[in-house]
């Protein structure tokens, strides 16, 4: 079987994609990763194939139009329907922006290829729509906790135009699966505002977090209670004025702890000149990092916050932006976490929450070892690929319909 994988050029919506993509390949598949040429290296890094299709265009500067910060309003919820209607309209601006870049190129080369099956990104709607084109499935694959299913009312008028120029009846950007890498006690509850059927197909999140070195000291057991400090590898990219790193890690630093703060190499600068209890390191893979640590503050992206629950580790999350307000409310409410909004991140609020974290026993520690459980207990990589297999060949992929739940 051929399956053909595709995501737009950002580095954390294509590496949720990898272990799949490498699961296929190791049970005898042929694999292709499509992406735009920006992508191309990063893609080449994780050792898969890759064909370069469409062009480029500047997401960080057109995102960071769009992604509101939480000190400009109260932050998405997904109960307040006039807010989602507001940030979906705008998201499918940008996604639709994005797939008119790569749709003719991903045809060009997809239409020569002839996949049996693409598995396309959430937001990268050139996927489905050219699967309906070729008349294949499309498999839908999401990054964890799934706001990305309530935007599907505004998909169709936003895709209409190119829809048409194609000839094209419908396209489902649902897929007629989702591969759903979140535990079912984390993902987003059903919202009567969408009511279409969600296929979820679920499997665990397996963490790659690109090419790394892992340094000799992760391996000694830590004297005082070690505090991972991350801002994830976008939030710069989008926004300057986000990264706070530093302030946080001087915050974190004053309690009787190991700060091991994870930087980029472009986020390297802001960490000069530390504390000596704080170890900065650049391109530590974050999967082999928290198993060492005794808890995770972050500005709470999901590539973050779904390592962390595939180690356990309860977290603190700083959100910035209303995308990463979704994911604080979940993990918050599943008990495995805490979370502050920008204005009531002062250094003493901080170190309180922190503090409770840190608790042996304590209840965040227990909850995130639950959520854990529950997602040790999903189906892996490997045994998703046999369901993508069953669709190809013209089966259900071994699910029934569902109305926005897994199954």
């Amino acid at each position: 079987m051929r399956i053909l994988f595709t995501a737009w050029g950002w580095n954390t919506c294509y590496y949720p994609m990898v272990p799949l993509a490498w699961s296929a390949r190791a049970a005898g598949h042929e694999v292709m990763v499509a992406t735009q040429p920006g992508l191309v290296p990063t893609v080449r890094r994780s050792g898969l194939p890759v064909a370069a299709v469409g062009h480029d265009l500047d997401v960080a500067a057109m995102m960071g139009g769009f992604l509101q910060r939480l000190t400009d309003r109260d932050g998405l919820n997904p109960s307040d329907w006039p807010v989602m209607r507001e940030f979906g309209a705008r998201n499918c601006w940008l996604n639709v922006a994005v797939c008119g870049a790569m749709a003719e190129g991903l045809w060009e080369f997809a239409s020569r290829w002839r996949p049996d099956l693409i598995v396309f990104e959430a937001t990268t709607y050139a996927g489905p729509l050219v699967a309906a084109r070729l008349g294949v499935p499309a498999v839908r694959h999401t990054w964890g906790i799934d706001y990305a299913y309530l935007l599907r009312e505004f998909d169709e008028e936003a895709l209409a135009p190119m829809r048409d120029a194609w000839g094209l009846d419908t396209v489902e950007t649902l897929g007629a699966l989702t591969v759903d890498p979140c535990p079912p006690g984390l993902q987003l509850p059903p919202s009567p505002h969408v009511p279409v059927d969600v296929h979820r197909l679920p499997m665990r999140y397996v963490p790659y977090n690109g090419p790394g070195r892992l340094p000799a000291w992760l391996l000694q057991r830590p004297r005082r209670p070690r505090v991972c400090v991350t801002w994830g590898m976008s939030s710069g990219r989008f926004d300057p004025a986000q990264v706070v790193i530093d302030r946080v890690v001087r915050a974190v630093a004053a309690l009787d702890v190991e700060v091991v703060a994870a930087v980029s190499p472009a986020d390297r600068h802001l960490l000069d000149a530390m504390p000596p209890n704080v170890r900065v390191v650049e391109n530590v893979p974050l999967h082999a990092l928290l198993p060492t640590c005794d808890a995770l503050v972050s500005q709470g992206g999901l590539g973050t916050v779904m390592t962390a629950v595939t180690t356990g580790t309860p977290q603190l999350l700083v959100p910035q932006t209303t995308d990463r307000l979704v994911n604080a409310r979940q993990l918050t409410a599943s008990g495995s976490a805490l979370h502050l909004l920008p204005d009531d991140n002062t250094p003493a609020r901080l170190q309180s929450l922190l503090t409770r974290l840190l608790d042996r026993p304590g209840p965040a520690a227990d909850a995130a070892h639950r959520l854990k459980a529950e997602h040790d207990a999903l189906a892996t990589p490997g045994e998703v690929v046999a369901s993508l297999a069953s669709l190809a060949a013209g089966g259900s992929g071994g699910t029934a319909p569902v109305t926005n739940r897994p199954l």
